[in-house]
């Protein structure tokens, strides 16, 4: 017997936890051992799991097992091979991996939030409270890789379809809004620009050890042989001296490594017209001409950055869950 959290309950353990080793911790669970009772939730899982949102959304392997209830909704999710790629929580206790989280939820959202997501499960971040760091999980090519071993399975095509444009290493959700806003094509609302390594490591020498206390620096979005570097400054803790400091401090370290710096904030994608000369100065930068398209692209972006803007200010609502009325999105600017 062994609970298995499926979709949005899966990522949003994914997202929460800090504890356990997704990578150590994979495990593969036989055809038919998933349960839904919720007797039996109550008594082997549901403390562990406190935290999630509920109805909890766990998989099940035979319809007759489906079950609906204030605190746990079950669904049936047949896989061809008979077995479950998962993530030990505890004993009895599982989570779906990334990979086939990306799967299951692309029945739930469109090819532009998937996208989003397969970023976030690609990425190095988890959020609880507040965005923290950890070791990336999974890539785009495990994303591929799954999605083509589940044939047979609802959502397999759109997944196939949106893992190729998936950009794996992210720091936050809003570096996942600002890279989308940047390079998705011209026909889906972006910029279409060259998609850049995120949060790829540089190697600090020894001449710069006096500025900086690590062998490695890591620039958010690089376009390294363009000796290019876009970093992203969070508003978060914007009127921190020491945050103030600290990137002032990265963008001399990056500019005595030869590289140009740009830097964003989230003013300049909540405007769409900075948004628009942001996207300009990288576009020369890359020695590229940005095409902006006619007033109906250009209406259509504006529609797309603020959606972006918003998976990026509050990746929850991605899951349906409403954002807490202390975390209320700052207003969104229309005029360009």
């Amino acid at each position: 017997m062994a609970f298995l959290l499926g979709r949005g309950s899966a990522v949003e353990w994914l997202r929460l936890n800090k504890e356990i080793d997704i990578v150590a911790n994979r495990v593969v669970l036989p055809y038919g051992c998933l349960e839904g009772s919720r007797r039996q939730y109550e008594r082997h899982a549901a403390q562990a799991l406190e935290s999630l949102t509920k109805p909890v959304q766990l998989l099940v392997w035979d319809k007759e097992d489906r079950r609906r209830t204030a605190i746990t909704n079950c669904s049936v999710f047949n896989i061809r091979s008979g077995h479950y790629p998962a993530i030990r929580i505890k004993r009895m206790l599982f989570c779906s991996t990334p990979e086939l989280c990306f799967v299951q939820m692309a029945n739930v959202l469109n090819e532009e939030q998937l996208r989003f997501l397969g970023m976030e499960l690609c990425g190095r971040f988890g959020i609880n409270e507040e965005v923290f760091l950890r070791p990336q999980t999974t890539t785009p090519e495990m994303l591929i890789a799954q999605a083509n071993e589940l044939v047979g399975v609802h959502g397999r095509r759109k997944a196939l379809a949106v893992a190729p444009t998936v950009i794996g290493g992210a720091a936050s959700p809003m570096e996942i809004a600002l890279t989308l806003m940047l390079c998705v094509r011209r026909d889906d609302g972006g910029y279409e620009l060259p998609a850049p390594e995120l949060n790829h490591s540089l190697p600090v020498g020894d001449d710069l050890r006096i500025l900086w206390d690590d062998d490695h620096i890591t620039p958010d979005l690089l376009w390294l042989d363009a000796k290019l570097a876009v970093e992203y400054d969070s508003e978060l803790h914007h009127t921190a001296a020491d945050r103030i400091a600290n990137d002032a401090l990265r963008r001399n370290v990056l500019e005595e490594l030869g590289f140009r710096v740009i830097t964003v904030t989230g003013q300049h994608l909540r405007v769409p017209r900075q948004t628009e000369r942001i996207a300009q100065a990288i576009a020369r930068a890359l020695d590229i001409t940005l095409e902006l398209g006619n007033d109906e692209e250009q209406n259509a972006r504006v529609a797309f950055q603020a959606r972006m803007y918003h998976l990026g200010s509050h990746p929850e609502s991605l899951l349906g869950i409403k954002p807490h009325a202390k975390e209320a999105q700052r207003g969104w600017h229309t005029r360009r």
